[in-house]
């Protein structure tokens, strides 16, 4: 059940439309919005005290604006701190079962688009949905990508227990990457062999994506199961876009040591090309 959200907001227009999502969630689900922003504890005492105080009285009249205006509950924090870290923080405070990012400033640039969406992602015990699109209406369509991990498992359990799936049409999907079709062209064999292949291994994955979607509980009244040969990032934004699906839900793994400077490449990919809204629950 979805109680409370954090929306992280640093007051841009991509906050706007983080927030028009989240009244939308929140009137479908009854939660809590808990509005935070962070500001920088670098900066001098003199810069620092204006900026919280300023802070405060935007978030003061946000907050007033969900309550009298729309009949949210909502309430606020601001932070004094490293921004991803005092956005974990406030999370952990108000014990949320979501966290709400907007899109990342730098989504074309570099192999994590995001400084601070990767750091909230390592960081994050709960859910993150970050908000790439400008919202018109409550999510209608979902897709659901499993990898057969526990990561997607993890994904899958996460939305179910949000009640996520309670009001969305739901594909479920898989990718299906034939590792071993390189070989074989190197190998020299004929084309039947190579398309052989191919559906044997769409085959094994869509029994397997079965078995998991039936092991999951999933409501089977308003979900079906796709696999689809290819790689995994480019794969799940064709899937979503011919599904109409305006949230796309997946697992990425929290690394241990120094892998944890690297998030999954999918969940990258998905951050800096997905046009849709992404639901990514991290995994230990």
């Amino acid at each position: 059940m979805l109680r409370r959200i954090i929306l992280a907001t640093d007051f841009s227009t991509r906050s706007d439309r983080l927030l028009l999502r989240s009244k939308l969630i929140a009137r479908e689900t009854g939660a809590e919005i808990v509005l935070v922003h962070v500001v920088d504890d670098q900066q001098p005492e003199r810069l620092l005290a204006p900026a919280m105080m300023e802070a405060r009285a935007l978030l003061c009249e946000t907050a007033n604006t969900l309550r009298e205006e729309d009949g949210l509950t909502a309430t606020f924090t601001v932070k004094a701190s490293d921004i991803s870290a005092g956005i974990l923080a406030a999370a952990d405070e108000a014990e949320a079962d979501l966290i709400m990012l907007g899109s990342p400033r730098n989504r074309a640039f570099g192999t994590f688009p995001g400084r601070t969406v990767e750091r909230v992602l390592r960081g994050a015990a709960k859910p993150i949905l970050i908000a790439l699109t400008p919202p018109t209406a409550p999510y209608g369509r979902s897709l659901l990508a499993m990898d057969f991990d526990d990561a997607s498992q993890a994904a899958a359990r996460a939305a179910l227990s949000l009640g996520i799936f309670d009001r969305l049409q739901v594909t479920i999907m898989h990718a299906v990457d034939p590792v071993a079709e390189g070989h074989l062209r190197r190998s020299l064999v004929g084309e039947d062999a190579i398309a052989s292949y191919r559906t044997d291994q769409r085959e094994s994955a869509s029994l397997q994506l079965k078995e998991e979607v039936e092991g999951l509980g999933l409501p089977s009244a308003s979900t079906r199961a796709v696999t689809m040969i290819g790689s995994p990032a480019r794969t799940i934004l064709e899937a979503a876009k011919a599904e109409g699906a305006e949230l796309v839900i997946m697992g990425t793994s929290q690394r241990k040591g120094l892998a944890r400077i690297l998030i999954g490449s999918v969940a990258a990919d998905m951050i800096r090309d997905s046009e849709r809204d992404l639901l990514i629950v991290p995994v230990d």
